[in-house]
């Protein structure tokens, strides 16, 4: 039995704020007036002992210290704010609260982070509805590493990206919110609810995966392979990823529209995997491997949101019995010995 949790608790998200940088004038000034003043007083006599020489070049330093300082980044409170209260997590903002899970029902946590990217989404994740906070993930401690590491999945670009400037939880909040979470359903960190495009209900965590009324158990033999195919869409072509998972007579294939990008293309995105998280970021690459084949039949296809079908592959891809199905090289085709007649 869950005991309730009595204590409120608030975590605000907060917006990046850049000081306004001194006028080109007044820096210009400051410089000026910096280095006339130790002129001056280098240049007056009675002051060329040497503690009364640091003295003065430390006061003619002031002005030109303004002159040159660099603006520093900061936060500010942006009014909104996640709120831990009895009966569950609530995202609060001047005008209206927006409940993100209820502890009584059943519900899962996921990072949704990308390489060199200083913000990432928690997706909190219920069989009624999918919300998502922004957390900053670039000044994380080690802890924090660690923790985010463990609920993070690989997301494209684009879903980060669209974020970037909207107010953010700080990693410390964020990983405060993912250990109350925890403390109240620690399976909720390997969990995730979703629903197909006919508002089916999906359901994942280590030990079961439910798509509709067909159950795959995680902890028995089954079989699972990563595929990409084209279909056309009116004029052109649409490019999907899939996931196909069979167990017994059981098969579904996972369907998805492929991310445009979901690796940067600034040279130093292996450096910005760095830590626990980025390792973990790292290996889900490999997960994105898929070959080209033909479209599956439309009566195993279940569409998921894009975010998540690389959650779903990780889960299968830690299942202690689960097998991934990596395809060969087609064979090369055999050469016809004769081609015709040479009479």
């Amino acid at each position: 039995m869950r005991r309730p949790f009595s204590n409120l608790q608030r975590w605000p998200l907060v917006v990046p704020r850049v000081p306004a940088p001194a006028s080109r004038w007044g820096r210009a000034t400051g410089f000026v007036l910096g280095l006339l003043f130790l002129g001056l007083a280098l240049a007056t006599p009675g002051v060329a002992s040497g503690p009364v020489r640091a003295l003065v070049a430390a006061v003619a330093l002031l002005p030109l210290g303004f002159a040159v300082r660099p603006t520093r980044k900061a936060h500010r409170p942006s009014g909104t704010q996640v709120e831990a209260n009895a009966t569950g997590l609530v995202r609060v903002s001047p005008d209206d609260a927006t409940p993100l899970l209820e502890w009584d029902r059943p519900f899962g946590v996921t990072l949704l982070a990308s390489f060199g990217r200083p913000v990432a989404l928690l997706a909190f994740t219920s069989r009624t509805q999918t919300r998502y906070v922004p957390v900053r993930i670039d000044d994380r401690t080690e802890q924090d590493d660690e923790l985010f590491a463990k609920i993070a999945v690989l997301a494209d670009l684009d879903l980060v990206d669209g974020v970037a400037h909207d107010a953010a939880l700080t990693s410390a909040s964020g990983a405060a919110i993912v250990r109350h979470v925890a403390s109240r359903d620690e399976a909720a960190l390997a969990r995730a609810f979703l629903s197909d495009g006919r508002m089916k209900p999906i359901a994942l965590d280590r030990a079961t995966l439910s798509v509709g009324a067909k159950t795959f158990d995680l902890t028995s033999p089954l079989e699972w392979r990563s595929l990409m195919f084209h279909e056309s869409a009116g004029q052109g072509a649409a490019l999907y990823q899939a996931t196909r998972i069979t167990q017994g007579p059981n098969e579904v294939v996972l369907v998805a529209p492929m991310p445009a990008s979901i690796v940067p293309r600034e040279g130093n995105a292996a450096r910005d995997a760095s830590g626990r998280l980025g390792r973990a970021l790292t290996r889900h690459l490999k997960l994105l491997q898929a070959p080209a084949e033909t479209p599956p039949l439309r009566d195993l296809r279940v569409a998921i949101d894009r975010p998540f079908m690389l959650a779903v592959r990780r889960i299968l891809d830690e299942a202690p019995l689960a097998i991934r199905v990596v395809p060969g090289p087609t064979p090369p085709r055999p050469r016809t010995e004769r081609r015709g007649s040479l009479a």
